[in-house]
């Protein structure tokens, strides 16, 4: 459902399912499976030569009325308020604008009137693309059935796709249009910015997508897509049709990937993905691979058969996944999230169109531009060509083997990498939440400003919270980290930089002049700013009063309606960043993955949905297994040789390298947060509790691995080669023993308080504990719930040594 986008030509597609008498009789729904149904990106901000439209999509079924005699029968709008959605979809966020899910899930019930119209034959179903909301030209129905009350597919004729690797094959001739199709694909100044605002833009279709077009190629768009797409952006249905040649010409010798499409989520985990080739990675597991059930999900976790048996774990099956020495594959895990699609790393607005342009203007991301105090030059797309030209000047002549790298080489090119995400983000400024300079402007804010010159009096008064300043912020930081994630994507694709993170991360020793490489069989290599870092929880810019409080957080101004689905995206964007740098056990190698951002939004999530219902509680169960995996796969992360303290070091203590060591997440792994925990200012409740649900006793054998994974950590190191916490040091932002950044041990021990006979709390300053307390606590609590005694033993003998 592909067109131009004018709402006052929407585009029309008639689909048929036949049916024989016994499927007319039974038939009770419509059923299909939609991708960007509705839509995702922020409104409009300029001026319009139509009024952007409202619904995206609409259907109707005509059954056997033709298409020449169908205008009295109604659209219907596809929406929350018409369909019913899958209890995935419909809880974390549904089709409102910032709903958690690309592809969705739905299906409009029959009334009797619809149910008249069916015959036993060909049955006509039409979609409608009613028209763009000024950044998306359409949307994919991948599923449609007729049902029954059973939820059984009636139609009799299969669903037919068509075949893109034919259209690849029939593009490998060279033909008058490929070198027209090239001049086109490259040239800047040529484009229109979309076809509700027929503005020129200075970005060229290479400049959005890989600028060789190879993403369209790998990720199986149509020649219709991209035909459909080039009108969007004012070129005629002859010059996309250009364009399309010259991509299947220029890239005929690319592998095709059948798995990989438009609406299947790039890396989606699923089971048997090493085991293909690594160039067939990035197409992911498909949709199907996505679960829905809880109990499938654990068993996924713990290596079990998703064979629809009960759930059934014993203490060994735990133990041999919560064990900080093997390496869980979240490549290969199927996940109860569906991670986000291809369309969505595309940048909504492409810098050059964002700052202005130039060597001497303020905040020019064509030339670099200096935004620091101290006077540094950023230049995030210099370094970009900086990393191309080395990646393309010392590639091997086989594809994906960088086996002959020198050890001075892997440390130049991981030198190259490592800065340049940060680079990016020094030049937006600020960090998350706060992109606002104290003096001067960051480039988020000359961005911003350069928007909002554009922005039309009649656009913003349909919605001021989406048009503010911070707003603006909201999408020029969005847009600048989609930029740089498709740099990624395509230096992994077109170099064959995702077999083995050893070539490209891992410590270089100088004087012997040797690598000691780092990481997993797969990988990507971007030790940096990356996917993490388009989480909603990371773009935002929060809304203050005038008082100062924070009045909008976490989520994105055009989301603000809709916690649940913006809370879904940010954890899908993180998942996904653990399945992409799987860890290399080191200080810098996995920077993406801010473990406690993780698991924060693991839990935010699940606390979001609740259990109202038993739909939002099954998905919020699906975030608390998540979280379990989580805390397995980020202990299995620290379990590495950087010291705990280095006392030598006598910088602020923030710079420590100790700060990234297991030291810093003591806390965090600490079997506390496996259990029920009470402190004299607040009760927390275990955040697997719900696990219970579905097999007994399994929250119990879960903990008993978590003590089995600090012990694993923790126990054999001797207190003596831990830094001690420092009450009156204000290096991490606040008081040291409790900071968010701390990784010490507190000085002294302090008996925990006791609330009534035979029952202990925590001592706790605005609701936080301090490590001391938290262990003690762990270890009197865990006897109360029948933990493992030899496990409660060896953690309690050690804190005996650590506070004799």
């Amino acid at each position: 459902m592909l067109g131009a986008g004018l709402p006052s030509a929407p585009t029309v597609a008639t689909a048929n399912l036949t049916l024989d008498v016994s499927g007319v009789g039974a038939a009770t729904e419509l059923w299909l499976r939609c991708h960007r149904c509705s839509f995702f990106g922020p409104p409009e901000h300029e001026a319009t030569s139509e009024t952007p439209a409202a619904v995206k999509a609409s259907l109707r079924i005509l059954g056997g009325t033709s298409t020449a005699n169908a205008g009295a029968i109604p659209w219907v709008d596809i929406t929350d308020a018409t369909m019913v959605l899958a209890d995935a979809e419909r809880v974390q966020g549904g089709l409102k604008r910032g709903g958690g899910l690309y592809t969705a899930r739905m299906k409009l019930t029959l009334d009797g009137a619809t149910k008249a119209r069916l015959i036993s034959g060909v049955n006509l179903v039409q979609f409608r693309f009613n028209g763009s909301d000024g950044e998306s030209n359409g949307y994919r129905v991948i599923d449609l059935q007729f049902r029954n009350a059973q939820g059984q597919s009636l139609a009799t004729n299969a669903v037919q796709r068509t075949d893109i690797n034919a259209e690849k094959v029939a593009g490998r001739t060279l033909t008058t249009d490929v070198a027209a199709g090239e001049k086109l694909w490259k040239a800047e100044n040529t484009l229109l910015k979309s076809t509700l605002v027929p503005r020129q833009i200075r970005a060229a279709c290479a400049s959005c997508h890989a600028s060789d077009g190879r993403d369209l190629q790998y990720f199986n768009y149509s020649n219709n897509s991209i035909v459909q797409r080039s009108r969007f952006h004012g070129l005629t249905e002859a010059q996309g049709g250009q364009i399309a040649a010259y991509l299947r010409y220029a890239l005929r010798d690319m592998a095709h990937v059948a798995q990989a499409a438009p609406w299947n989520p790039p890396y989606q985990p699923g089971a048997g993905l090493d085991s293909k080739p690594v160039t067939e990675w990035s197409a992911g597991a498909g949709l199907d691979a996505v679960l829905d059930s809880p109990t499938d999900a654990v068993k996924a976790l713990f290596g079990k058969p998703l064979d629809g048996s009960a759930l059934a774990l014993t203490q060994a099956d735990v133990d041999k996944v919560m064990d900080v020495n093997t390496t869980l594959n979240t490549r290969e895990v199927p996940l109860p999230i569906q991670f986000p699609d291809w369309n969505s790393y595309l940048p909504a607005i492409h810098p050059l169109d964002i700052w202005p342009t130039g060597a001497d203007a303020a905040g020019s991301f064509e030339k670099g531009a200096t935004f620091t105090a101290d006077n540094r030059r950023l230049d995030p797309l210099g370094t970009s060509k900086k990393i191309t030209a080395w990646l393309e000047s010392h590639r091997s002549a086989t594809f994906g083997d960088w086996s002959h790298l020198t050890p001075q080489q892997r440390n130049e090119i991981q030198s190259l990498l490592k800065p340049s995400g940060f680079e990016l983000y020094a030049f937006l400024g600020g960090g998350r939440g706060n992109h606002l300079a104290k003096t001067g402007l960051y480039g988020s804010q000359v961005g911003a400003a350069q928007l909002q010159k554009l922005a039309s009096p009649t656009r913003v008064a349909t919605e001021p919270a989406a048009f503010t300043t911070n707003a603006f912020i909201e999408r020029v930081v969005g847009s600048a980290l989609q930029w740089n994630l498709v740099q990624q994507w395509e230096w992994a694709q077109r170099y064959g930089m995702e077999g083995d993170q050893r070539w490209f991360i891992g410590d270089y020793d100088a004087t012997a002049k040797t690598w000691a490489g780092r990481g997993e069989k797969r990988g990507w290599p971007f030790n940096t700013v990356s996917a993490f870092f388009l989480a909603p929880h990371m773009v935002y810019q929060q809304d203050t009063d005038a008082a100062g409080k924070i009045t909008r957080e976490w989520l994105l101004a055009w989301e603000t309606g809709n916690k649940p689905g913006s809370y879904t995206r940010t954890n899908a964007w993180y998942q996904m960043q653990v399945t992409l740098n799987p860890g290399a056990q080191s200080d810098w190698v996995n920077y993406s993955v801010d473990w406690p951002y993780l698991t924060g939004f693991d839990s935010l999530l699940s606390q979001t949905l609740g259990d109202a219902t038993p739909a939002q509680s099954t998905f919020a169960l699906m975030s608390d297994i998540r979280l379990l995996q989580a805390r397995i796969k980020s202990a299995q992360f620290v379990n590495n040789n950087i010291p705990l303290w280095v006392p030598t070091d006598t910088r602020s203590i923030i710079n420590n390298r100790g700060r990234f060591s297991k030291a810093a997440v003591v806390k965090h792994l600490n079997p506390i947060n496996f259990m029920e925990a009470v402190s004299t200012q607040a009760t927390q409740s275990s955040p697997f509790r719900r696990l219970d649900k579905l097999q007994a006793g399994l929250t119990l054998k879960l903990l008993n691995g978590a003590f089995k994974q600090f012990n694993q950590l923790y126990t054999a190191t001797d207190p003596a080669i831990w830094r001690r916490c420092d009450p009156n040091n204000m290096d991490l932002g606040e008081a040291d023993p409790t900071a968010g950044f701390s990784f010490c041990l507190d000085v002294t021990k302090q008996p925990l308080t006791l609330k009534s006979p035979g029952v202990y709390v925590m001592a706790s300053t605005d609701y936080r504990s301090t490590a001391e307390q938290k262990l003690q606590y762990a270890v009197w609590k865990a006897g109360t719930l029948g933990a493992d005694p030899d496990r409660v033993k060896t953690l309690n003998d050690w804190l005996l040594r650590v506070w004799p």
